[in-house]
């Protein structure tokens, strides 16, 4: 499992549900990554998509305590997430946010992409 993050100089990594910032190179980056990925994230990640839509050509595994979709897989805890992410060990998995989702994910990670943009 790998983390994926854009961070400014303090690293943050968004304000009000959204990107701090929009970089087309990092979203390309972003895309080729992790297109045909597995991609693990909170619910208001998915919130913050166009339309609040899962991501295209992905699976999309959304940590969500009481929400209902049948457009992504819906864990409800962090064991239910870690034993999702266990049946998929085999895949490449790639954490997306938020904050809480990278703090308690981080220490499984074995890697990083990290884009750090020079702003605060």
């Amino acid at each position: 499992m790998k983390a994926i993050v854009a961070v400014d100089k303090n690293w943050a990594i968004g304000k009000d549900n959204d990107l701090l910032y929009s970089i087309p190179t990092d979203m390309k980056f972003f895309r080729e990554k992790t297109s045909g990925k597995t991609v693990c994230m909170g619910y208001n990640t998915l919130l913050s998509f166009p339309g609040s839509k899962p991501l295209k050509n992905r699976v999309n595994i959304v940590l969500s305590r009481g929400q209902v979709r049948d457009d992504c897989v819906i864990v409800r805890s962090y064991d239910e997430l870690k034993a999702e992410m266990k049946a998929r060990e085999n895949e490449e998995i790639f954490i997306i946010g938020g904050g809480e989702i990278y703090r308690e994910l981080l220490p499984y990670c074995h890697g990083a992409y990290v884009t750090k943009v020079d702003a605060v």
